[in-house]
């Protein structure tokens, strides 16, 4: 009977205990006690203990008194770990290293580091009362992984997702002839069999922010997860590098931070690192069934000596970022020592493609590679080389040899029209456009120019009407020059074609022109004039503003001129701008918010325009020039593209300026033709019930939309004489 009444007793106490723990957390290490509330019913958890000196992590949002001395420790370091700190009142709040964790103004905790740091929350009523939150981020501690199948034997369709930022993107055509190694490597797999996926990859994206980014990492696990349900298995290419040598207050506005520092931060934690999200990356796609392969980053054009530099290969070792007190390390080897850890698929490309580029610059073919002006992004010819690296390197390993096919042959055509201004009949303009070869061994190239014009590979060399080229394995490209020669005032319109003796040519990644069977059609177009000094000069001219205001009005020198106000298609005016002594006028792109979108290129919107018409009315004009001024505002990378035309519905423009930027709040002068006893002079006749259009297309320059950024343009001036 006795040992009855213990063991019940036993029971009953421990029945105790049991009710005890579960209704709260009880905190092992002083055993306080902390609050969860308003988790039940999906909403945010709060930890609103007085009491609890470590909070709890699971929480997401956390209420602090003035005087509260409290500990947080963080095991992740994306996005989605943020935390909301509050206090009663209003706070303000300041962080002690802002590589650890980032505090918005809001009180928003975004855990950016490994290591140790202080946030401080100061009552909004009053600057002597303080809440002190001691904040830890934990090193990354991952188990080794492996691929949930093998790359040597799988035989089944496949989907192939490219992960990456804007090496790996895709691109529309444009002028730049920009192409991502993502829309490359589609030409480098059986379609029937591997579906390159290639809309998830954007420009701007570091390791950190494709990660955190809905649209990016999160979105290719939702397609591997559907891919899952549908019996077809996944590969993930992992490309990243770029972008993580970034500055600290280089944030994306809705995603935060992009930095990372390679292998160590500057307080030789781990955390947050490229390493650290490159082995995340690897982790979580096998653990959603399916097989990384990482990429190491396409290298820049920067060299020492005869060979692509350190920098160039994204080796940062002895360079430190602006604000930062240490060197970001080696980006490469970091990711190489991910892979190696985890036994990833790597593909050095950064080592490969520092050789193919070093061979392309030795021979003075550079810019056959990179896009011009540009050290970082390949063009058409440079993309398909980095694919062919990539798949090259699969193939020698033995993964997806199956899937792999060979890339045909290209010969390429940068140019689909070459528009010539008026010029003096017996003058000449020169122009030029490239032609560069991928994979081709030997074949003739033929260039045929209609009258008027002439061809030559020098210009300064002898012009002929055909041009014949011998191409080899050697050759990369070559650029042919184009000689205009009117020796009448009419216009001169033609087709210049391009052939190849067992190749049809094509334009690469620029806008499409003609190609007829087997030859390629470049437009030509351009005209004679002749030089007029007779009439009575008149000057066009539209301020912009007026008596410090924004206005559309314009100025005539002559009566008989009555130039239109001035349009905005897709744009509204904004405030005006103070530089130095004078105002100028803004305007900003006409949508909600007023968001400039992705532009990588700076390429022209077509409709986003400001429009200026001068009609003639009653008499007959000769416009010799067309200027004006302008530049950023707000930020440093708008873009400006400018035509004219005398075609009501603005077809057969001629540019006067195009993909051409400025530093922000530097006006630029923009301008073509020139005065009227010139050689320059447009002598663009623009007769009785006819009009001249000028329109200029701002656009923003960047890899991600852009608010609060404006253009301003000033003196928007037409010249010429009155017949």
């Amino acid at each position: 009977m006795k040992k009855f009444i213990r063991n019940m007793l036993a029971v009953l106490f421990f029945a105790a205990i049991f009710c005890l723990s579960g209704c709260s957390d009880s905190d092992e290490s002083n055993g306080e006690t902390e609050i969860d509330s308003g988790s039940q019913n999906g909403e945010q958890k709060k930890d609103e203990s007085d009491d609890g000196k470590v909070l709890n992590a699971e929480a997401t949002e956390y209420l602090l008194k003035a005087g509260d001395s409290k500990e947080l420790t963080l095991t992740d370091i994306s996005l989605a770990a943020s935390k909301t700190l509050k206090m009663d009142g209003g706070a303000t709040w300041t962080v002690e290293n802002p590589y650890i964790c980032s505090i918005s103004s809001s009180g928003k905790l975004t855990p950016l580091s490994g290591g140790e740091t202080v946030v401080t929350g100061t009552l909004s009523s009053d600057s002597t009362k303080k809440a002190v939150l001691k904040v830890k981020i934990a090193e990354p501690n991952r188990e080794v992984s492996s691929d949930p199948f093998d790359l040597r034997t799988i035989s089944e369709n496949i989907d192939i997702f490219c992960c990456g930022d804007s090496i790996m993107r895709d691109y529309s055509a444009s002028d730049s002839d920009q192409y991502g190694l993502g829309q490359a490597l589609k030409e480098f797999f059986d379609e029937t069999k591997a579906n390159v996926v290639t809309d998830i990859a954007n420009g701007g994206r570091s390791s950190r922010l494709f990660y955190n980014e809905d649209s990016r990492w999160p979105e290719v696990k939702r397609r591997i997860e559907a891919n899952n349900k549908a019996g077809k298995k996944s590969v993930v290419i992992l490309s990243f590098g770029h972008n993580d040598q970034r500055a600290l207050t280089d944030c994306d506005k809705t995603y935060g931070a992009q930095f990372t520092f390679a292998s160590e931060n500057a307080n030789g934690t781990v955390a947050g690192t490229h390493y650290d999200f490159m082995e995340k990356y690897i982790v979580e796609t096998r653990e959603l069934g399916a097989v990384p392969i990482c990429v190491t980053p396409f290298v820049r054009a920067n060299y020492s000596g005869s060979e692509v530099s350190a920098y160039g290969k994204h080796d940062w070792s002895n360079k430190t970022m602006t604000g930062d007190s240490t060197p970001r390390g080696n980006y490469p080897a970091a990711m190489k020592a991910a892979a190696k850890k985890q036994g990833a698929i790597l593909v050095d490309m950064t080592e490969l493609s520092a050789v193919r580029v070093a061979e392309y610059n030795n021979a003075g073919k550079e810019k056959y590679f990179y896009v011009d002006s540009d050290n970082t992004h390949e063009r058409t010819l440079g993309g398909l080389e980095l694919g062919k690296i990539v798949t090259d390197e699969l193939k020698k390993n033995g993964y997806l040899t199956s899937y792999i096919k060979d890339c045909s042959p290209r010969i390429m055509v940068d140019k689909s029209n070459l528009a010539f201004e008026r010029i003096l009949a017996n003058a000449t303009k020169t122009t030029s456009f490239r032609i560069s070869n991928f994979q081709n061994k030997s074949g003739t190239i033929t260039v045929s120019a209609p009258s008027g014009f002439g061809l030559s590979l020098s210009d300064s060399g002898t012009f002929d009407s055909v041009l014949t080229i011998e191409t080899d394995e050697n050759f990369i490209g070559t650029e042919i020059f184009v000689k205009f020669s009117p020796t009448e005032v009419i216009s001169y319109n033609g087709d210049m074609t391009v052939t190849h003796s067992s190749v049809t040519p094509d334009f690469g990644n620029t806008p499409a022109g003609t190609v007829d069977g087997s030859t390629l059609k470049i437009a030509l177009s351009g005209a004679g004039k002749e030089l007029s000094v007779s009439g009575t000069d008149f000057v066009v001219n539209w301020p912009m503003i007026s008596g410090n205001q924004f206005s559309v009005a314009a100025t005539s020198t002559s009566e008989d001129i009555v130039p239109a106000e001035t349009k905005l298609n897709g744009l509204i005016k904004s405030s005006n701008k103070p530089i130095g002594t004078e105002t100028y006028a803004r305007v900003t792109i006409d949508n909600p918010g007023n968001v400039w979108p992705v532009n990588d290129t700076g390429a022209k919107m077509n409709d986003v325009y400001i429009e200026y018409k001068i009609p003639a009315s009653g008499i007959d004009l000769t416009v010799n020039e067309i200027s004006f001024d302008c530049c950023s505002s707000g930020g440093s990378y708008m873009a400006w593209s400018a035509y004219y035309s005398t075609n009501e519905d603005f077809s057969n423009p001629e540019p006067i300026c195009e993909m051409k930027t400025a530093q922000k709040e530097v006006l630029c002068s923009n301008s073509v033709g020139g005065s009227k006893n010139s050689s320059d002079a447009l002598g663009l006749p623009v007769e009785n019930g006819k009009s001249l259009y000028i329109r200029v297309y701002p656009a923003y320059k960047d890899t991600k939309e852009n608010a609060g950024r404006t253009f301003i343009i000033s003196n928007v001036a037409v010249k010429g004489l009155i017949q």
